[in-house]
């Protein structure tokens, strides 16, 4: 790989020891991966900051890290933590957890991160440009960045994410090309009435069937605008089952919208294969890969966070109902978007209903199975996928759309 002098001083110790560390791993991520040189990024969003997903070492790391005094170099936001910083003992966060998520938070606070704590940096302050590049972890974030926006980033993991926000330096290569950012698969998609819980399956069922280096260009029959909500969530339930890092969504999608031929889309002008997806296909996946949970100890939406858009239309759905007794219902968000809703007195109306606001954290990365919790329902196909398995399937989660959810828990 070619490195600029600047960049040899960096590998040579010059600028400092954790500063050369980075660039190591920089450098031998882009020799694996082909790059021929790194390039310059000005933004990032970095992951690894729930106490339940690093535990002690990250923890250990993080603070001789930030305690030598290293500062990252790009506008850099942080991931949801394990907690709700600031109500965590309103929600029974466990003390000894709650001391060392605090220690996370400060040590990468210390190193100059914005400590956003929410897997949606980009419905505020870290929105990239189309076509700029960066540097984000969080599947989600990822999917979202790439095929959403159109900006341009690889999927980074806590540790060369963190390394690429101290350097400011990515190596060039994967998804940063134009070439390789183009459609692999067609999926034709039928849906009678387009429902949140249809998107999340959507995206597991694709994730499940393609390899993370398949690219999938989704054609929607009977719609040619889509809720960016629904999009939000196949994107996460892609990245989640398949670890895809973009997709396109024919006439909706910046790199699949004014297309003069589908043709322009297609790495070898024309798809590898096409699939055909409708509602029933999607029901009979959920039947073989989720438990149906009758009696949940949790509803949960948010996972991504919920936008002020998503919390309205729960407002105006639960608004003169009130959740049954004995159940909890956490809708999980930003400090940003809480902020918001407050003010557009939002959250009062989903507190009347019996809901509570979280921020800070998401079902996913918080210790719920430390805090009693078993039996889930979501909206959320990342989190169906993510909670059983992190929790090592002492949680069950089932998936329905929030039209459901709500049908079925308020009176």
């Amino acid at each position: 790989m070619y490195l600029t002098k600047e960049e040899e001083a960096i590998l040579n110790g010059e600028k400092g020891y954790w500063e050369a560390k980075a660039l190591k791993l920089l450098v031998k991520l882009g020799e694996l991966s082909g790059a021929e040189k790194l390039v310059k990024i000005e933004r990032s969003h970095l992951s690894g900051v729930s106490y339940k997903t690093v535990g002690d070492p990250i923890l250990e790391l993080l603070e001789d890290m930030a305690n030598s005094g290293v500062k990252v170099k790009t506008f850099a936001t942080l991931n949801p933590s394990g907690i709700d910083v600031r109500n965590w003992d309103k929600f029974g966060f466990p003390k000894e957890f709650v001391e060392k998520q605090l220690r996370i938070i400060r040590a990468f606070e210390k190193m100059g991160v914005k400590t956003t704590l929410t897997c949606t940096p980009y419905l505020f302050e870290n929105r990239p440009r189309r076509g700029e590049i960066v540097a984000f972890a969080e599947s989600s974030a990822i999917v979202y960045v790439n095929s959403i926006i159109g900006a341009k980033t690889n999927r980074h993991g806590n540790l060369d994410a963190l390394a690429a926000s101290i350097v400011g330096k990515v190596p060039y290569t994967g998804l940063l090309i134009d070439e390789n950012r183009k459609a692999d698969v067609k999926v034709n998609v039928k849906f009678d009435e387009p429902l949140d819980e249809y998107f999340s399956l959507l995206g597991l069922y694709i994730g499940d069937i393609l390899d993370s280096n398949e690219i999938p260009l989704f054609v929607f029959d009977n719609y040619t605008n889509l809720d960016e909500s629904y999009l939000r969530s196949l994107g996460a339930a892609l990245a989640s089952s398949g670890g895809i890092p973009l997709f396109h969504v024919l006439g909706m999608t910046p790199e699949a919208k004014n297309l003069a031929s589908e043709r322009e889309i297609y790495k070898n002008g024309a798809p590898a294969d096409v699939l055909e997806v409708d509602e029933r296909d999607l029901l009979e996946f959920k039947n073989s890969i989720v438990d149906e949970v009758e009696d949940p100890d949790l509803i949960t939406i948010g996972c991504p966070h919920a936008s002020l858009d998503e919390i309205r239309r729960i407002a105006e759905l639960v608004r003169g109902k009130h959740l049954k007794m004995g159940k909890k219902f956490w809708v999980f968000t930003s400090r940003f978007v809480k902020d918001e809703a407050d003010r557009l007195g939002l959250t009062s109306v989903l507190e009347s209903a019996g809901i509570q606001v979280l921020t800070d954290t998401c079902m996913v990365v918080s210790p719920l199975e430390e805090m009693g919790i078993r039996f889930i329902v979501t909206n959320s196909g990342k989190a169906s996928f993510y909670i059983p398995k992190l929790s090592k399937n002492s949680i069950k989660a089932s998936i329905h759309s929030l039209e459901e959810i709500v049908n079925r828990m308020f009176k």
